[in-house]
């Protein structure tokens, strides 16, 4: 690598990825798949040991540190081409507000511009600018999952973060993701039409689409199965 726009040299001059959320229940699959695919990954975790089984994978460079961090930001960016950003709160969080993911992303963004690169690959969630079904919005999560407001409240703020950059960005809005295999995903422009869950490894092969794809044909596609 000479700086920050030529492509890494492993594999098939494939991009070389900088991971955030690599330890999550949706990110951990999404770092077995990059890894897969043959890309070079450089994951940000708080704890390195929650990788330890995947220390020696070809491809893998573990960064201790904290997402809020800039100066482990800026090092994990190094060299890099592409960021995926799936971290978050982890399960239902604790029902408060909360900025942990938007306050990442303009850190990352940030840095992003400072050292010239790009492209971005978020996930985020049904719900932000009320995509997903009405009923759903209107009245199962207000009064049956209020734990999922501050959640959606903060994967909105970084949406409306990354729409005031000149990044190359996409945040992808996902409904409730459970454990399991790749299914056909349903992908809706305008995140209405689409189903109420979608599996792990499905979220993780479309993201690792989205890293290689030409362009972004939509800036927040919803998908489902």
């Amino acid at each position: 690598m000479t700086d920050n726009h030529t492509m890494a040299s492993r594999g098939d001059c494939l991009p070389r990825i900088a991971l955030f959320g690599a330890t999550g229940f949706s990110g951990a699959a999404v770092l077995v798949e990059l890894l897969d695919r043959g890309h070079d990954v450089r994951a940000l975790v708080r704890k390195p040991e929650a990788l330890e089984h995947l220390q020696g994978r070809p491809g893998l460079t573990i960064v201790a540190g904290n997402a809020l961090d800039d100066a482990k930001v800026c090092e994990l960016l190094q060299g890099v081409d592409v960021v995926v950003h799936c971290l978050g709160v982890g399960g239902k969080g604790d029902g408060k507000p909360n900025s942990l993911v938007s306050d990442s992303v303009r850190i990352v963004a940030d840095q992003m511009s400072a050292l010239g690169l790009r492209r971005i690959v978020c996930m985020s969630n049904v719900g932000v600018d009320g995509s997903g079904p009405f009923l759903v919005n209107k009245i199962v999560v207000p009064l049956f999952l209020r734990w999922l407001l501050p959640i959606i409240e903060d994967k909105q703020k970084m949406e409306h973060q990354l729409a005031q950059t000149d990044l190359d960005w996409v945040a992808v809005r996902c409904p409730n993701i459970v454990d399991g295999e790749a299914r056909p995903v349903r992908v809706s422009p305008d995140g209405q039409r689409i189903a109420l869950s979608i599996t792990t490894q499905s979220v993780a092969e479309h993201l690792a689409d989205l890293v290689v794809a030409p362009r972004f044909a939509v800036r927040t596609p919803a998908i489902s199965n």
